[in-house]
């Protein structure tokens, strides 16, 4: 397992990269371009190459990339849906420049339509997008805290669209302050197995290829997207020394979304999480 930050786009990703470098991050995630805007820059290919250079020779690996939260595979106006899938597929090509294996997606809000008719326009999309996405690029489901009609809460909405397609095509991250949300017990070592042999049973534990590790500052089953700093919130850190130690793979990496990103709770934050693994 490899532990990471999200690095803000703030203050340069040189600049970022080397601070967290010093606390110890082994993985990073970012955004390709602007998380709130419609249209990617034209790809600096000098200034990306300088980044994969950058991270390779700090031993910064995997990178991960996170969709922009406009995306929405769901969305029934025809104009928004087709703005979605423009900006995922760049998405996809911009993560393949940095050698990134993963790119995070939300699954998307129904709109009122309905989760199971919701799930399958997402299905349908990623069925259209899927051919001309590059190779070696893996997207991965997020699952989310439920609010509204948002998809993906459940690991059931998740595998629904997971085993829509051939085994390994798609992944899942997950992120335990959504999963909190959603009614998952992660503050516990017991309600942390218990998810695991649920996730394993609907979709299989190989799938799941990045973990979002974030404390949670509203109740369990609010439905609240709301992070915190490790062991400050309602999660504790009991739920999170479990999922740590865990059998994963050398190289999955376990990322922090916590508050004040770019700052010195990323070392706090990372710090936290180091000591849960060596007790």
């Amino acid at each position: 397992m490899r532990l990471g930050v999200h690095l803000p786009l703030k203050g340069g990703f040189a600049a970022n990269l080397k601070r967290v470098k010093n606390y110890g991050c082994e993985t990073i995630q970012i955004f390709a371009g602007n998380p709130t805007a419609w249209k990617m820059a034209a790809p600096n290919h000098e200034e990306i190459n300088k980044r994969v250079s950058l991270a390779r020779e700090l031993s910064v690996y995997p990178v991960v990339i996170h969709s922009a939260y406009l995306i929405n595979l769901a969305s029934r106006s025809p104009d928004f849906h087709e703005k979605s899938i423009s900006l995922l597929d760049e998405t996809m090509m911009r993560a393949s420049l940095y050698g990134a294996p993963y790119v995070v997606l939300h699954v998307g809000n129904h709109g009122g339509a309905g989760i199971e008719p919701g799930l399958e326009q997402v299905v349908a999309t990623i069925s259209r997008s899927l051919p001309g996405w590059p190779d070696g690029v893996k997207l991965l489901l997020e699952n989310t805290a439920g609010g509204g009609t948002a998809l993906g809460s459940s690991l059931e909405e998740l595998a629904h669209v997971l085993n829509s397609f051939p085994k390994g095509t798609l992944g899942v991250c997950l992120d335990t302050a959504h999963g909190w949300a959603a009614g998952y017990d992660f503050g516990s070592a017991e309600g942390v197995k218990e998810f695991l042999e649920q996730f394993e049973r609907c979709m299989g534990l190989e799938n799941l290829c990045v973990l979002h590790m974030n404390d949670a500052k509203v109740a369990r089953g609010s439905r609240v997207d709301r992070h915190e700093h490790i062991g400050l919130g309602q999660i504790g850190v009991d739920g999170f020394r479990e999922l740590l130690r865990q059998s994963w793979a050398p190289e999955m990496p376990a990322i922090l979304e916590t508050p004040e990103m770019g700052s010195d709770w990323d070392r706090r934050n990372l710090e936290a999480l180091r000591s849960l693994l060596q007790v």
